[in-house]
Order: C-alpha cells, then structure tokens, then sequence
C-alpha cells in the first residue's frame, strides 16, 4: 500500500513539473503577481487558535520574481521544519498571467488536479483511524501536509473580468437532531485523533455522547469558523455575478482582468466587530463548536 502512495506522489509530481514548464514558456511575468503570506510558527500557533491573528504582513511580489514563487507554490506541500506549525498552513495567493496555450495549460492542469484526488484517495484507504494514517503517510513523507497536496489548481479559460483577493472567516453550520448528533459523535470512534489513544477517545466520546443525552431538546447547531485565509472574488466575463475561490495556490488566467485588487495586509483592529448568532446560544462541546439551538433548554440536573 505504502508503494502505491509513493508511486501515486511521483505521478503528482511529474504532473506538476510538466505544467510548470508549460506556464514558464506562455507566461508574461509583468502581469504576474504573488502575495508573500508568512509561515505561522508553533510558538505563535496556540494564541492564533486562542484569539485569532492580530496581523498578517503581506508582501506584494510582481514580474519574474512573482512568477517564480508561484511556480513554486505548486510543488509546496511540506513544512520547513518542526519549529513551523502543521495547523497553519501555507498560503500561496497570486496571478500567473499567460498567453496562448490554452488548451495545453488547461488539460494539463485537470491531469494535475485528477494526480491530486488520486493521492487522496490512496491516503484514505490506508487505514481507519487517524492516527495510523497519520504515521504511515508520515513514515514516508517527512513534514507532508496532506491538506496542501490536494489543493485543487484554478484555471480560468474563459476571459476573467474581475478579481478581488480579500481575507474571510466564515462560519460553516449544520444543523442535527438529537439522533444523528449522537450517530455522529458514535462514528467518532473511527477516527481517533493523534493526541488521543483509543481508550482514552472513547471515555471522550462516551462522555460527549451522555452529555447529548442528558439535554432536553432535540435539535442542535454545529458552527465550524474556517479559518481566517485568503480568496478572491472572481467574475468572469459573461457572467452576472462573482464566485469565491480559495487561494490557496495562484490562479491561472489567460487575460489580464479587468480589475484587479491586490491581497493586503490583515489588521484585526481595523475589522468591525460583528455580534456573531453562537455568541448568543449555549456551548455544549467545545472541540466540536456544538450549541444547543436559541430555544433549547438547559440540561436535566
């Protein structure tokens, strides 16, 4: 099994490698533009989690420089070294400009990002509990982290009218019954985290699962933030509305945009405080961000 997700990372990286020459022979490094977002060390790492960041120093790069780093980016998928947080991972928003090609580029690409679900999918048949998984990917990969592996690559092939790079925190929401929340918190035991041995995951969840049962109502919010990180607003040219993507890695396009509005900096003091709908309701389960619902009432004594 190991092989095989050693043979599936040099078909990703040969992938990879062809679209970068690909982009390097088309490219117009003038029009290229890269956002430097600093790595998050593991000393910074626990007060982010806490309090959120303050700051985010952005660092804009244009030209051949711009184009280098983004090349680059495609291939970045492991952390410097330990002193680097594996929570917080790196961020590559940019621009790669290019003329003609287009057909090459964007079939090369979709053979990139189908190389991507391949990994994937050879990550998660390796075992079912997260911490196996954990240590045979990283038996192999030293300071891999998977999550900027499968990264998909956007391509833009149709004429980009607008992009507007910004950072977002947004709140993803489920709602459950009393039942599947506690089907959920039951499945939990297919995936014990590395920080836990399976005995002691299953006293957590044991007691997740009668704190559940204890309540009086029967439906339930999760309220996952994701974390702060970077996008842009895209509107093509026919179309009547912009689409959010991640940026995650640079964006590829085969026009100058119209508008163009560079990432800047981050600076919470200058974000309005907004009062949030989980401020307002009562927390159950802390590491699941789970709240009893506006009207639910508080926990049998």
């Amino acid at each position: 099994m190991m092989s095989n997700l050693i043979d599936l990372m040099s078909e990703l990286e040969a992938e990879i490698l062809q679209l970068r020459m690909l982009l390097r022979e088309v490219a117009i490094p003038e029009l290229c533009s890269y956002f430097h977002v600093p790595l998050v060390t593991k000393e910074e790492q626990d007060s982010i989690i806490e309090f959120g960041y303050s700051k985010i120093e952005v660092t804009t790069l244009t030209g051949h420089e711009a184009l280098q780093r983004s090349l680059e980016a495609l291939t970045d998928f492991y952390v410097p070294d330990s002193s680097f947080s594996r929570r917080f991972v790196t961020k590559h928003p940019g621009l790669i400009v290019v003329s003609g090609a287009k057909f090459e580029i964007s079939a090369q690409v979709k053979r990139v990002n189908s190389a991507k679900l391949a990994f994937k999918a050879g990550v998660l048949v390796l075992s079912e509990t997260a911490l196996e998984k954990w240590k045979e990917v990283h038996d192999r990969f030293m300071h891999l982290i998977t999550t900027t592996v499968y990264r998909s690559i956007y391509c833009f092939d149709e004429n980009v009218h607008r992009i507007n790079f910004n950072w977002v925190s947004r709140p993803r929401v489920s709602n459950l019954t009393k039942t599947e929340l506690l089907e959920k918190i039951e499945n939990g035991i297919f995936t014990v985290p590395p920080s836990h041995s399976m005995e002691s995951w299953k006293a957590v969840l044991a007691a997740d699962k009668s704190l559940i049962e204890r309540q009086t109502n029967d439906t339930f919010t999760i309220r996952r933030r994701i974390k702060l990180r970077p996008e842009a607003s895209i509107r093509l040219e026919d179309a009547n509305s912009a689409i959010g993507y991640s940026a995650g890695l640079p964006y590829i396009v085969f026009n100058r945009p119209g508008y163009f509005t560079p990432l800047e900096s981050f600076d919470a003091s200058k974000k309005q405080n907004r009062t949030r709908k989980e401020d307002s309701l009562p927390l159950l389960i802390k590491r699941m961000n789970l709240y009893a619902d506006s009207n639910s009432s508080k926990g049998k004594s």
